[in-house]
């Protein structure tokens, strides 16, 4: 006999209204634990109709209060404006960026060697190609409950969709170690292939 799959609490609202499921990684990020001062704790909306303080409608929902007239359909397109990690392998991933500068930070340590790591993002409607330009001013912070740096900054001149391509993945190398560079002496960069970046 096979069993349903159970399905998750939450749901997504995004900004035109449409509600979706969940992916693997909105519901690990969901499921984390959160200090109650970090800022990256995940936005849970109330209401289906409650907005933003920027008036946008936007944000996780229990599926129980999603209106009945309403679809939850599965898609691949991901908003940035959530902000979700992404792992540095995953290429090929839609999203939708708006107009604006944006942050790249590295998540899971503050001593960080860039390489030759770089990525890409090409607008899906016109074909052209964003690339992001690396930062000297690599500030530390914390995102998702983990140590983060900034490594580089994005400028989105156009908003749309976006395919999003990683390069050169195994140069960029991460330490956890409290204190830059000393790190190296005592242990090894995290995985490779566990490494996030966040872009907003």
């Amino acid at each position: 006999m096979k069993l349903e799959k159970k399905e998750f609490e939450f749901v997504y609202v995004e900004n035109d209204g449409t509600v979706r499921e969940l992916d693997k990684d909105e519901i690990e990020y969901l499921e984390t634990e959160f200090e109650p001062t970090d800022g990256a704790r995940p936005y849970i909306k109330s209401s289906y109709d409650q907005l933003t303080p920027d008036k946008k409608i936007l944000g996780f929902l229990q599926r129980s209060k999603v209106p009945k007239e309403i679809e939850i359909i599965n898609t691949d397109l991901r908003y940035l404006e959530i902000r979700l990690p992404i792992n540095i392998y995953d290429s090929g991933k839609d999203i939708e960026v708006p107009v604006g500068i944006y942050s790249v930070t590295v998540l899971g340590g503050w001593d960080v060697q860039i390489g030759d790591f770089d990525f890409t993002l090409t607008n899906i409607k016109n074909g052209k190609v964003t690339l992001p330009k690396v930062t000297k001013w690599r500030i530390q912070s914390y995102k998702f409950g983990q140590k983060a740096k900034k490594i580089m900054v994005l400028d989105i001149p156009d908003g749309g969709i976006y395919k999003i391509k990683f390069k050169n993945q195994k140069s960029l190398k991460v330490w956890s170690f409290e204190f830059p560079y000393i790190s190296r002496l005592f242990q090894n960069p995290i995985p490779n292939h566990y490494t996030q970046i966040c872009i907003g």
